[in-house]
């Protein structure tokens, strides 16, 4: 992501707020104002800086007073890119808009010692600075080995490289496996974490289970169905057999 310095310091809201934020470009160092409240807490954590072809939203994730998020907009307020701050190279890289890690608390006026291991949550412990870096570490370790793991009641099982884009945003985020019984299973990562989010279990005789990761190795079955002998896909009422019923023949 190219992040114009060249655009005008000011936002689109003057009076919202007063907090100030550090933007590094290219070596330069800017003051930017945070003016709008991105996750409607009552504290703005966000700066907003026009350019000449839109504008571009920074936001200070890990709470050390420096950007470390930016997304870019077109002038008619359409995502175009976004990036995280690599602090040490000074470079701005070109990371997945979804995946990125949002603002949260007071932006750069929490200060360091509130940044927990999570950035969306400005409350959530007291480890150092380096817990968003940290994520955004793994993040791009996983989307560069593109390797998806599964957190199954029998431990982590790794289901192999994502091949396909299941969402439709240039990166492939799905990997599909086959077992020796016929049952092939679609991992999807939604989120760039490297571990599957969503499970899409279709057995030999044409049974399908849809599945959401609820935290660790707990699954929630969200849809059940069938493959009819014409190819059509169709839902059954969820019989509510929950993750048992996933993982009774995983890997």
């Amino acid at each position: 992501m190219y992040v114009d310095e060249t655009g005008d310091d000011t936002t689109t809201d003057t009076t919202a707020g007063d907090d100030e934020l550090t933007v590094e470009v290219d070596g330069e160092t800017y003051e930017v104002e945070e003016t709008h409240d991105f996750d409607s807490d009552g504290h703005n954590d966000t700066a907003v800086v026009e350019t000449e072809d839109g504008y571009i939203a920074f936001a200070d994730t890990n709470h050390d007073g420096t950007a470390d998020v930016a997304v870019e907009f077109d002038q008619d307020g359409n995502v175009v890119a976004g990036a995280e701050y690599d602090e040490s190279t000074g470079e701005w890289v070109e990371e997945d808009v979804n995946s990125l890690p949002t603002p949260s608390g007071d932006g750069a006026d929490d200060g360091p010692s509130d940044s927990g291991d999570d950035s969306r949550d400005s409350d959530s412990g007291s480890t150092t600075e380096t817990g968003s870096d940290d994520s955004s570490s793994d993040r791009d370790s996983d989307s560069d080995d593109g390797t998806i793991t599964v957190e199954t009641p029998r431990g982590e099982v790794e289901a192999g490289e994502a091949e396909y884009d299941m969402d439709g945003d240039g990166k492939n985020d799905t990997a599909v496996v086959t077992d020796s019984d016929g049952t092939t299973y679609a991992f999807t990562d939604e989120d760039g974490d490297g571990t599957a989010d969503t499970a899409v279990v279709i057995e030999a005789d044409g049974d399908v289970t849809v599945a959401e990761n609820t935290g660790g190795d707990n699954w929630e079955v969200t849809e059940q169905g069938h493959i009819n002998a014409d190819g059509t896909y169709e839902s059954e009422p969820s019989s509510g057999a929950g993750s048992d019923a996933v993982w009774a023949e995983s890997r």
